[in-house]
């Protein structure tokens, strides 16, 4: 048995990946260590994890509502990402993580550890690959992490050079003078979305030479358990098997996190309801979404998407990764509204794949975006298209792949 310790932030589409994955390796033998937001705990232990906190729910929240203006702020002045880092004790948070990793690695024997991070985020697996030699994954969930890589490496020594090196002068470890060479130290890049869907956009499989990994596909990864689960009665009876297809609702969802442009909920929710159909909106901060709703429209601040997604007509959705994978499992068209981060990206490889169609911010007219939803609606080659990919996707086969490439990294090595 090895020791497998696995650390991520963010939103559902960061996080739920990461406790399916720790649970995989606990089912293989192994102990498998789940370090993140203490707002997940309770998904962690329902997996049967051992979960360790790196903050309260509390602060999660405020990181989140943070975490809001981030984006703009970011495009006008690459200071304020250090300032972000901050206010929200991410230094701090990376320094103590990096101390429980290490004292974790001295109390197993030698090479019967691998730390794996989020790409780019989690830098304490850098940091104890670095210090004691133990192997280090990184793990992308979108395929914009990697690509967004070389932007990384040149943000970094702008933004966040000093307070890095301060913080890792704490701990005893020099300077980072070159930031592409360390971001690109880990031993292992495993891409967690599948072979179709990297081939949709710029393959990563083939890399410049002076990457140091390829990136391992092994396929969408989405946490079945914690998304399934028994619907509200009276949504219940809006999806229930009797129900025509024309009377289906449409679902609109702008995932868990707050990272939106600030149109998004009210153009999404008046063009679903001007399809005619009964709308239903998920989203768990109700100060995102218009004041008053249309008539039509029912507001849930949670469901479980592997329950509902098979049962509604379309969805309308922000592009995130996890979203767009589950309406594929569940063979649902998709209407993308995508802005920021990685969901321009996943929605250009959605319509590429005949699956969705998508608009960007500049085009979000509430008559656009309804004609979007209604072509979705109308065309049954995005539902059938989404069907037949679904076919070719297995949790369990995604799981095993992705654990025999962790589990390649064990045994000894040499240190740095």
């Amino acid at each position: 048995m090895a020791t497998f310790a696995l650390c991520t932030d963010g939103t559902h589409g960061d996080v739920l990946p990461f406790v399916r994955l720790a649970q995989a390796l606990a089912a293989r033998g192994h102990e498998a260590i789940l370090y993140s937001h203490g707002f997940y705990a309770e998904t962690a232990v329902r997996a049967g994890l051992r979960f360790v906190p790196t903050d309260t729910a509390e602060d999660y929240a405020r990181q989140l509502a943070d975490h809001r203006h981030l984006l703009l702020n970011v495009l006008g002045n690459v200071n304020r990402i250090a300032d972000f880092y901050r206010r929200n004790r991410i230094l701090e948070q990376t320094r103590d993580e990096f101390h429980a990793l290490a004292n974790l690695v001295r109390s197993r024997p030698a090479g019967d550890v691998v730390v794996v991070g989020r790409h780019t985020s989690r830098l304490s697996v850098l940091m104890v690959r670095e210090a004691l030699g133990t192997p280090a994954a990184w793990v992308c969930v979108t395929p914009t992490q990697h690509l967004g890589l070389p932007m990384t490496e040149r943000l970094y020594p702008q933004a966040l050079a000093s307070p890095m090196n301060e913080m890792r002068a704490t701990v005893g470890l020099p300077q980072v003078t070159d930031w592409s060479a360390w971001l690109r130290s880990a031993d292992l890049v495993l891409g967690l979305w599948p072979e179709w869907f990297d081939a949709a956009g710029q393959p990563l499989l083939t890399v410049r030479p002076a990457d140091t990994a390829a990136v391992a596909l092994a396929g969408f990864l989405p946490h079945d358990a914690a998304e399934t689960g028994q619907l509200p009665a009276d949504l219940a009876e809006l999806v229930a098997d009797d129900v025509p297809d024309e009377r289906r609702p449409v679902l609109v969802s702008g995932g868990s996190s707050q990272l939106l442009h600030g149109n998004w909920y009210a153009v999404a929710t008046l063009a679903a309801a001007r399809t005619g159909r009964p709308v239903v909106v998920t989203c768990p901060h109700r100060d995102l979404l218009p004041d008053d709703l249309p008539p039509s429209v029912r507001w849930y601040p949670a469901l479980p998407f592997a329950t509902l997604l098979p049962r509604v007509a379309a969805v309308v959705h922000h592009g995130g990764i996890l979203t767009s994978a589950r309406a594929i499992t569940s063979g649902t068209p998709q209407a993308v509204l995508a802005h920021g981060a990685d969901r321009p990206d996943n929605a250009r490889r959605l319509r590429a794949l005949g699956l969705a169609e998508w608009l960007p911010a500049a085009r979000w007219q509430v008559d656009a975006v309804a004609g979007l939803i209604a072509r979705v609606l109308a065309e049954p080659s995005y539902r059938d298209r989404a069907r037949t990919l679904s076919t070719t996707m297995d949790t369990e086969r995604t799981a095993t792949e992705a654990c025999m490439r962790l589990e390649a990294l064990l045994g000894p090595r040499d240190e740095g």
